[in-house]
């Protein structure tokens, strides 16, 4: 490996960036808040389930971290557990593709249970991935730069995401799809991808193959950040703490560090404004009767306004910082769940007498609206903890809080209860009540910068 920092600065942001790419582009065809809720649906799953499968995208990411924080803290390098992490991830990718093929999905317990239980090994595979991607970056990347780092990974990632959610309504529904793009241009995929035998399948393998071209494309991202070059770190020998010391460190934290506590609130908060997501595409397509190619547009809004917003985010982010980005993605949040408290109070003879078309923007404009917010919250919250984190313990203060944070990651399945036991209006309301505290919390939030 190099010695010298700027060529760890120069590879580790090219590979980091292709890495994003990669894995936000493969995640566009299984994504948690849009493909999977309306396969679990199709497959029988309860909106219990749907919440949870939807949750363990972010839990199993969050869960892993305060216990690899701790061996973490003791080592000079830490790309060894990176590329082990990766290759657990890799494999187990394969098994929720292979579920697809081999299972008969006659037998939806049996398909469900190694699916799920597939999804649950790769997430907490990221999860022990994190930490030596978040510490490798924090050593690597300056501190001015991260912003546009972490910008351009949604950024390019997004721009292939439109790509993907275009492709995901063409394989789910080949002919509904046509009307959400041009003629010509769904002529041109067909002919220049029909070859590769991506269109025309019937429920689940038009799904399968969603996730096959996901998996590849994840599975090629992790492979490339296993190249980056590692500034090594000097330890002071000590063995790793034992686990109770070590959650004793991070619960002192929370006491003594007024602005990390704080920052857990907002994190709460916006987690629970979350717990409605999975359940905006079942409403779309199971409540108001839009195709399942819908859901290919709702990826692409999903995606693009990612796109739209991540220069706008980056720009922020280095030149006024974290703070500002908070608020303004906090203050946005109230807007969706406004949206559909409103159509879902019209009676349904109200919604009929809308064109069909307003209905379906007023829908559309929820993920789009969604998609604009987490993009900019996805950074800033990884970027806000980096920076109020002292470097002599910031895998503690990273790794506790991110673990800490896991339960939180469970909210879609309590919004699932939720829908089940009071119905859509109250868990659209709770949302709400969540984005107004995450926005007030937000402000009182300490810039570290100053």
């Amino acid at each position: 490996m190099e010695s010298n920092q700027t060529d760890y600065f120069k590879r580790n942001f090219t590979l980091g960036v292709a890495n994003g790419l990669l894995v936000n582009f493969g995640m566009a065809f299984m994504d948690p808040f849009t493909v999977l809720p309306v396969f679990i649906s199709r497959l029988g799953g309860s909106s219990v389930l749907i919440g949870f499968v939807s949750a363990l995208y972010g839990a199993g990411w969050f869960f892993p971290q305060v216990f690899v924080s701790r061996i973490a803290e003791t080592r000079s390098r830490l790309l060894g557990i990176y590329r082990q992490a990766a290759l657990v991830r890799i494999l187990t990718w394969a098994g929720v593709v292979l579920t697809f093929f081999v299972v008969d999905p006659s037998k939806p317990v049996l398909f469900l249970t190694l699916f799920v239980g597939c999804l649950l090994l790769t997430n907490l595979g990221a999860g022990v991935a994190a930490i030596p991607f978040l510490e490798i970056t924090s050593k690597t990347i300056p501190v001015t730069s991260r912003g546009l780092y972490f910008g351009w990974r949604r950024f390019s990632g997004g721009v292939m995401g439109v790509f993907a959610g275009i492709l995901v309504g063409l394989i789910l529904n080949e002919e509904a799809a046509g009307g959400g793009i041009t003629a010509r241009f769904k002529e041109f995929l067909t002919d220049a991808l029909g070859p590769l035998g991506l269109f025309g399948h019937e429920f689940p393998v038009n799904y399968g193959i969603l996730f096959l071209l996901g998996g590849l494309l994840v599975s090629i991202g992790l492979v490339l950040f296993c190249f980056v070059g590692e500034a090594p770190t000097v330890t002071d020998g000590r063995k790793p703490s034992r686990l109770l010391e070590h959650l004793v460190a991070g619960l002192k934290l929370i006491r003594r560090d007024e602005n990390y506590r704080l920052f857990y609130l907002v994190r709460i908060c916006w987690q629970f404004t979350a717990m409605a997501f999975p359940f905006y595409s079942t409403y779309a397509v199971f409540e108001m009767g839009f195709s399942e190619s819908a859901v290919g547009i709702f990826v692409a809004l999903w995606m693009g306004a990612g796109v739209v917003s991540n220069y706008f985010w980056g720009k922020i982010l280095d030149r006024q910082g974290n703070k500002l980005v908070l608020i303004i993605t906090a203050g946005f949040s109230v807007i969706p769940p406004i949206i559909l408290l409103i159509l879902n109070h019209l009676e349904p003879a109200g919604r009929a007498a809308l064109p069909g078309w307003a209905v379906f923007t007023m829908i559309a404009s929820t993920f789009f609206i969604n998609g604009f917010i987490r993009s900019g919250r996805f950074i800033s919250n990884i970027t806000y903890l980096l920076e109020i984190a002292p470097a002599d313990k910031r895998p503690l203060y990273v790794g506790f809080m991110n673990s800490f944070t896991f339960p939180l990651m469970l909210s879609p399945m309590v919004g699932g209860l939720i829908l089940n036991w009071f119905g859509i209006t109250v868990l659209f309301s709770a949302s709400l009540c969540f984005a107004v505290a995450n926005f007030l919390l937000s402000i009182q939030l300490r810039e570290p910068r100053q």
